[in-house]
């Protein structure tokens, strides 16, 4: 009788064992990016435009360089001249070598003192700075551009953190990347981008698993994106940890005590 009962026993707890695994286990469906893409239907001409309409915001990092017929002359304009030439080819030299535009949105060079560029494009910032440094200098020219593409990744990826990328644009699954990737857990139907917007703070949720993301104007993100990867109900509902050693651990004491029984 005592054996009947621990068998039906032993019955019930695989049975609670197998809907565990069933339920903890994610569906491939829900993992895999963008499906069912096919190259035709791919199209980022809508994203490119945007992302070439960027306009600069206090607190974004510019690197300028002015360049001149005369060398004496410009390189007084470019912290360090040549004495740094190659210190700033690297990643420290490029931040160490940046403007950071003030919360007033201007950046303030040598000499020719405050330069109102916040709310411009990248070229009209560009050929602001050039007209200035005209009164100064003859056969000017100017490269700006952003210094760091710095976003903050939280939530069901692998290594949250903030992560600055030395590029002109990021977009949403070179950003997962640098934070190696989501999860297993990871809501691939629910990446929330948290973007500051006129002092507002906007929200937007996209669907990686949607093959039509890259027509996406939030496909390429901003310079300060905050990306929040939502988790799972798996997750939520505590299998991520679930106890399968102890489990099976259970089980296998369980068959040496059935054993044992079967021989008294």
């Amino acid at each position: 009788m005592i054996q009947k009962h621990l068998s039906r026993g032993f019955v019930k707890l695989l049975i609670l064992l197998v809907l565990a695994s069933a339920i903890s286990c994610i569906p491939q469906r829900k993992l895999r990016y963008m499906q069912e893409v096919e190259e035709s239907q791919i199209d980022t001409t809508k994203a490119a435009e945007i992302d070439n309409t960027y306009r600069l915001k206090p607190n974004d990092e510019v690197y300028i360089q002015v360049y001149s017929v005369d060398p004496k002359t410009y390189l007084f304009f470019n912290r360090g001249g040549d004495k740094n030439a190659n210190y700033m080819n690297n990643e420290v030299g490029l931040y160490l070598n940046s403007y950071t535009i003030k919360d007033s949105g201007y950046v303030q060079l040598p000499v020719i003192g405050k330069i109102q560029i916040a709310g411009l494009t990248l070229q009209e910032a560009r050929d602001t700075v050039e007209s200035r440094l005209k009164t100064y200098l003859t056969e000017v020219s100017v490269v700006l551009k952003l210094s760091g593409f710095k976003i903050t990744l939280i939530g069901e990826v692998k290594r949250p953190g903030r992560y600055t990328a030395y590029v002109s644009r990021l977009n949403i699954f070179e950003a997962l990347a640098l934070a190696g990737d989501m999860t297993s857990y990871g809501n691939r139907q629910k990446v929330m981008i948290i973007r500051k917007n006129n002092g507002k703070e906007d929200i937007i949720t996209l669907n990686l698993l949607d093959k039509n993301i890259v027509q996406s104007e939030y496909y390429f993100l901003l310079p300060n994106d905050v990306i929040y990867v939502e988790s799972l109900n798996a997750k939520t509902w505590g299998f991520e940890q679930f106890p399968y050693v102890l489990i099976l651990s259970t089980i296998t004491t369980f068959i040496a005590l059935m054993s044992l029984i079967r021989t008294i």
